[in-house]
């Protein structure tokens, strides 16, 4: 859940072996809270995305963190960061259930 002033950031290019201490010594600058970070994995396979999510206190210090490590290199990888788009909202399913039969 978002704090209010908080910015979500979309790093790309994120390294298969990068730890989430790497990444919040990174962004440590910041204001990145290191409990906030968020390395995706696929649903399937569960293998990381190659992405992470990371918060900052306010919109101040997200355009410091993509100004200051835009196209840099993390571990012999090149990384993006952007701000993140909004989550669209999350949709509730009922584990068997059925849609109604139209007649």
């Amino acid at each position: 859940m978002e704090r209010p002033g908080e910015v979500r950031l979309l790093i790309r290019g994120i390294a298969k072996g990068v730890e989430v201490t790497r990444i919040a010594e990174l962004f440590a600058p910041f204001g990145c809270d290191p409990e906030r970070i968020a390395l995706p994995r696929d649903r399937r396979t569960r293998r990381r995305k190659g992405i992470a999510y990371v918060f900052v206190a306010n919109a101040r210090l997200a355009d410091a963190a993509i100004q200051a490590l835009q196209n840099s290199v993390l571990e012999e990888k090149t990384i993006t960061v952007e701000i993140a788009s909004e989550r669209p909202p999350k949709v509730r399913r009922a584990f068997g259930a059925r849609p109604p039969r139209r007649f």
